[in-house]
């Protein structure tokens, strides 16, 4: 998948749920003040952070981004999604 092709698969899951992205493409430095991990997908632009206008099912989000192409990993305050 593609910097392109992800950020179109992640707007469609957006739209879909009514989900906002808080985090993108990052610079290493950034990427570490962040405490990101070493080799993070944000840094080529094919992993992104994603909130919620309302509560959304686990079952459905997953479903969704598989079907997308997309892997996402729930964390504690926003879910975070990247490709495949």
């Amino acid at each position: 998948m593609t910097p392109t092709e992800f950020v179109d698969a992640l707007r469609t899951y957006c739209f879909r749920f009514g989900g906002s992205v808080t985090s993108l493409g990052r610079t290493p430095a950034h990427n570490v003040a962040v405490g990101g991990v070493a080799d993070s997908l944000h840094q080529v632009w094919l992993a992104g952070d994603v909130v919620y206008d309302a509560p959304q099912p686990l079952e459905a989000r997953q479903r969704t981004a598989a079907r997308l192409g997309l892997r996402l990993v729930p964390e504690s305050d926003h879910d975070h999604l990247q490709a495949l």
